[in-house]
């Protein structure tokens, strides 16, 4: 288990990083409304979905990789079953093992799937230099580790 001690920052620094962060995430309120004109899913559907298509996965594996509690991911993918995107299956070697599995539907939805290409967002990162790329996504991975390490240790 991994215990997170961050160093001691001054109270205005963490304020203006979560201020940024939600002017940040403002920015996916219109891909979000625009995902599920096109195809009546939500971005942590389409996640999962993206998780999947590197081959199944157990559902622990999965909520653990999407960030979600056993009981949201079993909702999440209760729908995405319902609209044939996925399937659940129980594994050989372990018949208590239900793996979880992308179905032709789900792969063809994701082809589809273009809602960041030529939008706002897309165009911004696509003015950033190389290192700046790197950096937002070095920096937004390790913030969604914490914050997922952070709730794990919390539950």
């Amino acid at each position: 288990m991994t215990t997170i001690a961050p160093p001691r920052i001054e109270r205005a620094d963490i304020r203006e990083a979560l201020v940024a962060y939600l002017e940040a995430l403002s920015l996916a309120e219109p891909v979000q409304a625009r995902l599920w004109q096109e195809s009546e899913i939500t971005l942590t559907q389409l996640l999962v979905l993206r998780m999947l298509r590197d081959g199944p996965r157990t559902a622990g594996k999965l909520g653990s990789g999407a960030g979600l509690s056993p009981t949201s991911l079993t909702r999440l993918v209760d729908r995405l079953e319902r609209r044939g995107l996925v399937t659940r299956r129980r594994t050989d070697e372990d018949r208590r093992c239900v793996e979880i599995r992308l179905e032709p539907a789900g792969e063809t939805l994701l082809g589809q799937t273009t809602v960041l290409r030529g939008t706002d967002l897309h165009q911004a990162v696509e003015a950033m230099t190389s290192e700046e790329r790197r950096g937002l996504t070095a920096n937004l991975r390790r913030l969604v580790e914490l914050a997922r390490t952070i709730r794990r240790l919390e539950e």
